[in-house]
């Protein structure tokens, strides 16, 4: 596995600098409008279908697998998609601490709270060997997924379970320095007074989808070479059936009233030439005038030439 690489194929692309400041522009936008729920939801999404758009690259061998900042309806669904699988596997988890929480608040100040600590001890075992697995499995789900982009392949328990024994070396080693990166990326988000987090998080991110890839490329997996991701339609009619003959018809009428405008821009361009021409014309004719006036004034001023001699000056004695 290419440890080392990971932490520096982001900084081998040619645009990783702008890759990176969108990708932290979108988790502080996700921050800021988290309290209106959807946008959360949407922006949390869009994150983790990039994530899964790195696993796909890498598994496939690009020379440069941080993606583009485009097809944003693919990520957003990828993103939605992932987050169903984890939190499908993540019900069980979810079910055993369910109990442990009724017993506690129903028997927590009786003399029968005994029977709330042995079922939290048995509960909570059983938790943490689930979540021991679900944490391993987290690898071969993120990379099945990534492989066809359809939910049932996050949730295909056999091939998942089957790969996670196979390479349970390698998959602790990556979810080790997972952690390690993570934490390395908050620390050093924190030196650079907090905003940083944004960016380093987001590195943080793609590393991780590097990593998983990784794994990915060991025998077992079934995606030689990577598929790309299914195209979604976004467009209006296909949310909407209806609303693409209103656009149309909208664009139409712009188009008209596009030509109506130009027609008439046009007509007031000539006008403005004509009015341009008869003022050169009058500005001509005006200098004209003045001249023949200077002229005119000229003769005027000038003195009549006489043939009289002036008289003559003669000296006194």
């Amino acid at each position: 596995m290419e440890i080392g690489k990971a932490f520096t194929f982001v900084f081998d692309d040619k645009k990783w600098l702008e890759k990176v400041l969108i990708g932290g522009l979108i988790v502080l936008a996700t921050i800021i409008f988290s309290w209106t729920i959807i946008i959360g939801i949407l922006g949390g999404a869009l994150l983790l279908g990039y994530m899964i758009e790195v696993v796909r690259n890498v598994r496939r061998g690009d020379p440069q697998p941080l993606p583009e900042w485009n097809a944003w309806g693919e990520k957003i669904v990828s993103g939605i998609k992932y987050f169903v699988i984890m939190l499908i596997w993540s019900l069980p988890l979810i079910i055993l601490w369910m109990p442990i929480g009724i017993l506690s608040a129903v028997l927590g100040n009786s003399d029968a709270s005994w029977v709330a600590g042995v079922f939290s001890v048995c509960f909570g075992c059983l938790a943490l060997i689930y979540g021991i697995f679900y944490a391993l499995a987290t690898v071969p789900i993120t990379i099945l997924f990534a492989e066809t982009n359809e939910i049932s392949s996050g949730l295909a328990f056999g091939q998942i379970y089957e790969f996670t024994k196979k390479h349970i070396g390698d998959i602790i080693i990556v979810l080790l320095v997972v952690w390690a990166v993570q934490l390395f990326a908050n620390f050093i988000g924190l030196l650079l007074c907090g905003i940083g987090l944004l960016f380093t998080g987001f590195w943080a991110l793609a590393v991780q989808g590097f990593l998983y890839a990784q794994v990915g490329r060991k025998p077992g997996m079934a995606m030689t070479p990577v598929a790309a991701a299914p195209s979604y339609d976004l467009s209006p009619d296909s949310i909407m059936p209806g609303v693409g003959e209103i656009t149309a018809t909208a664009q139409e009428g712009t188009a008209e009233t596009s030509t109506q405008v130009q027609e008439l821009a046009s007509g007031v361009s000539e006008a403005a030439e004509d009015v341009k021409t008869g003022a050169t014309e009058a500005l001509n004719d005006v200098q004209d005038l003045a001249s023949s006036v200077q002229e005119a004034a000229g003769d005027v001023v000038a003195p009549t030439p006489t043939d009289e001699a002036p008289p003559e000056v003669k000296p006194e004695a």
